[in-house]
């Protein structure tokens, strides 16, 4: 099979192609019986360049036929991609064949509900997984229209792009059920992943909103035994919201007809931005029991940034992956834009600064860091890319450029790249030329500097008798330095009474030093923040006095307490920091500390206690945060929950605090957190399978089991088993992920090392022989994140060795294979060193 398309075959498929439309049948009539296949006819109005073999993308169980032009032509199909010969001119190639249910979260996905035993149908493409569905030419630049019908029960909800525009009968399925055909209105031109089916017994929602005059349709669906905990209210305020302030800001129109929001169970993404059809998922965003504020607001993000990728993305598409970071930077830093322009969520970039750019920086200091614009050879390579780097990393970047440029420049820009590329595809040098035309700036200097490049750098601070200096250092992956221009805010704060309070700001340029005078921002200032409001991207290396004051004391403007409070959490991950003091600052954060900010503390510091501290102390420090968290369930709903569950994440590790994780169980009916005291339990040996099969009985919903087989893989004596079940593949996406997170409890370390074996030796196989959704689960689930122990230093580790044995002895393995075992030892080299410390 030739699933792994390269860069260089779209190109030339794309100067040989130019699409006009699909016309695609989905039959899948029988999806509520035992059928593993599904029927699909595949119809696409083309022009080709000259007479020449090309190949269209499908995978699926077989290819029955394949016409050109309503006659039969020979072909061949190895399983990923259908080679034919096409003649020069204008021709309408259809292909007929059956596709695979998924249960991956790939492709065509299948689930079926526990509560009500009905069948619910769903599919994810990005980046290149409408191939699994229908024959298509799977690459973003060869958009085409799509014309879709879908055979299914009568009794479902059937959705598409476009909307509904007739139904007819179309007899009856094996089990009796009687089957219409749906036919939805043609789209507008767009790329094969942005295509969406959707089938099943979905409760429906129906509002509508204005926009420029016009009435939009709104659907919001769910599953209907999630009916009863769909937050209804303020998803669609949250919407309406969205519709009514982005076309304005984009000049440019919403053009895709209606406007459905589909939330989806076993999704392996947040959501994804189907044109007039976006996915969400359930699990994320739909809550059963309590949610906090910054929950809410992380719903509210992810609504606002697939809308922005109605404009960055669907209306405008990058001719290929290396240029994903323009659409999916840009809706990061929408989402989060539009929740402060729009909503009641205003917090959006105190929650960025305070989990996002984490993410962005654990990314980009791992080997395998790459500028924002990557190299995208082939689609493996573009599966991985969707990561910290393109989305939260390319966000900062995009603030800092906003800030550099003006945001008045900045939309207008915009506005111009969608009216100059409207559904077409566009390249980095395309939204250059439209930021320097409407801002006068020289804006690919601007870029080569900030998207062209890779790595982070720091600012360190010195303090001197007459200001303070500030410094960039950092090199890159090549070990120059970066000099990265930054338009930063710097301020200073000194203690009044028992928290920090700004005396001065100042807006500064630091591209090598830059001194910052004491009347700026106030002479003798306790702590000294060179990144406030969080106007760009780098870390920050406190003077000995700011980090005492950020440790000690709570800063009293919430921004910049979350870029504080980020910067401590990179010290601890760069070994300069102990991981209890970040646990001791995390456990005396001040009421009224935002739920955002609480919630990335109280996570970091669990996950710090476990790994980032040498065995013999681990159980004691993991033991005194347990005590805070236990003390500092009061207060307002957000913060009960929040040290609720830290207690139950630090009590994994805790068999001595098991009294206490029972009386904590016996006080709650939040049945999420329920299993989450009930895995602690578990994974320290206190509570009986009896116990958790009870649970289950008395609950029984998809999150319930999927709890549960979290739980009883967390349990003693239970690795060998879960490690058979993860290897045997047949599972879905949810329930391969919950026996990995069971099999990496802390105290089940060495079980599951004695039940692996050799770890290295069989990561060709698992790659070999899964989709890489599944492959990469259970790869970087399962490596092998061993303590120090007796090992001299962190690089004669026997894993760490074993590991570099394993990379020069596959140089020809996949790249993204490659990727993940050097992303992994570095992170376990990184564990090591502050273990060390």
């Amino acid at each position: 099979m030739t699933e792994n398309l390269k860069r260089e075959e779209a190109r030339r498929r794309a100067k040989l192609l130019s699409l006009d439309g699909y016309t695609i049948d989905l039959d899948v009539s029988e999806a509520t019986s035992k059928a593993t296949t599904f029927g699909v006819v595949s119809r696409i109005e083309l022009k080709a360049a000259e007479r020449g073999d090309t190949f269209l993308d499908f995978i699926g169980a077989d290819v029955s036929s394949v016409k050109i032009d309503d006659a039969v032509v020979p072909f061949t199909f190895d399983g990923a991609r259908v080679t034919v010969e096409i003649p020069e001119g204008h021709h309408a190639v259809e292909v007929a064949g059956r596709g695979i249910y998924s249960t991956t979260g790939e492709g065509l996905h299948r689930f079926r509900d526990p509560v009500d035993g009905q069948t619910y149908l769903y599919t994810q493409f990005e980046p290149a997984d409408a191939r699994r569905v229908y024959p298509n030419f799977e690459q973003p630049d060869l958009k085409a229209t799509f014309t879709i019908s879908i055979t299914a029960p009568a009794a479902w909800v059937v959705l598409s792009n476009g909307e509904a525009t007739g139904t007819g009968a179309a007899g009856a399925n094996s089990r009796g059920e009687e089957l219409t055909r749906t036919q939805f209105a043609t789209t507008k031109r767009m790329s094969t992943y942005l295509t969406a089916f959707i089938g099943g017994p979905y409760h429906a929602f129906a509002d509508s909103t204005e926009v420029d005059g016009q009435e939009v349709k709104l659907g919001f669906y769910c599953r209907t035994s999630l009916k009863d905990h769909f937050d209804l209210q303020d998803i669609s305020t949250v919407t309406k919201q969205g519709l009514a302030l982005l076309p304005q800001v984009f000049d440019y129109p919403y053009v895709w007809g209606k406007y459905d929001s589909v939330f989806v169970p076993e999704y392996n993404l947040g959501a994804m931005e189907n044109p007039g059809c976006v996915t969400f998922s359930e699990d994320a965003y739909i809550f059963r029991g309590q949610s906090t504020r910054s929950q809410r607001a992380s719903r509210a993000n992810t609504i606002l940034h697939e809308m922005s990728h109605m404009w960055f993305g669907d209306l405008v598409t990058p001719v290929w992956w290396d240029d994903l970071w323009l659409k999916e930077s840009f809706a990061e830093f929408m989402g989060a834009w539009s929740m402060v322009a729009a909503t009641q969520y205003t917090e959006a970039w105190e929650n960025f600064a305070g989990a996002r750019v984490a993410w962005a920086l654990r990314n980009d200091q791992y080997p395998t860091t790459h500028p924002i614009v990557a190299d995208v050879v082939d689609l493996e390579a573009a599966d991985q890319v969707f990561d910290g780097i393109t989305y939260a990393k390319g966000a900062a970047v995009l603030r800092q450029l906003v800030a550099w440029v003006g945001e008045k420049e900045f939309f207008a820009g915009a506005a111009l790249l969608f009216k100059d590329r409207a559904f077409s595809n566009a390249t980095l040098d395309d939204l250059l030329g439209a930021l320097e035309t409407t801002s006068g700036k020289d804006v690919r200097g601007w870029a080569r500097h900030w998207l062209e490049t890779a790595g982070v750098s720091s600012v360190t601070i010195e303090r001197g008798p007459h200001g303070v200096t500030l410094r960039q250092v950092g090199v890159d992956p090549a070990g120059a330095p970066i000099t990265r221009p930054h338009h930063l805010n710097v301020s200073g704060w000194r203690l009044d009474g028992d928290r920090l309070v700004r005396t001065g700001a100042t807006d500064v340029e630091l591209t090598d030093a830059v001194v910052v005078d004491w009347d700026e921002i106030g002479a003798d200032a306790d702590l000294i923040l060179p990144n406030d409001h969080a106007l760009s991207y780098l870390k920050i290396s406190f003077d000995e006095r700011s980090l005492a004051a950020a440790l000690a004391h709570e800063l009293d403007e919430p921004l910049a307490q979350c870029v504080v409070s980020s910067a401590l959490w990179e010290m601890v991950r760069d070994g300069l920091l102990p991981a209890v003091g970040y646990a001791d600052f995390t456990a005396r954060s001040a009421q009224g500390t935002s739920s955002g900010l609480l919630a990335a503390r109280t996570l970091n510091s669990v996950s710090a206690l476990r790994a980032y501290t040498k065995a013999d102390v681990r159980e004691a420090e993991l033991e005194s945060f347990f005590d805070a968290a236990v003390t500092n369930i009061a207060g307002d709903p957000d913060t009960r929950l929040i040290w609720s569950r830290a207690a139950a994440r630090a009590g994994q590790s805790l068999p001595s605090r098991a009294d206490a994780v029972v009386r904590l169980l016996e006080n709650t009916d939040d049945q999420d957190l329920r299993w989450a005291y009930l895995a602690a339990l578990a994974a320290t040996g206190t509570v009986s399978q009896d116990e958790l099969d009870s649970e289950l009985a008395r609950t029984g919903t998809a999150a319930d089991v999927v709890a549960h087989m979290y739980a009883t893989a967390s349990m003693p004596g239970t690795a060998a088993d879960t490690l058979a079940k993860v290897l045997a593949g047949g599972l879905s996406n949810d329930h391969v992920q919950a026996l990995i997170d069971g099999l990496r409890q802390p105290l089940r370390a060495a079980e599951k090392t004695a039940a692996l074996g050799d770890y290295f030796g069989q990561l060709t196989e698992i790659w070999s022989t899964r989709s890489q959704e599944i492959a990469e689960r259970i790869i970087y689930g399962l490596y092998p994140m061993t303590d120090l122990g007796e090992a001299t230093s962190p690089q004669e580790h026997p894993d760490v060795v074993a590991a570099g044995q394993w990379l020069d002895a596959n140089p020809e393995a996949p790249g993204a294979l490659r990727k993940v075992i050097l992303d992994c030892r570095d992170e376990h080299l990184r564990m090591l060193r502050a273990q060390a410390a």
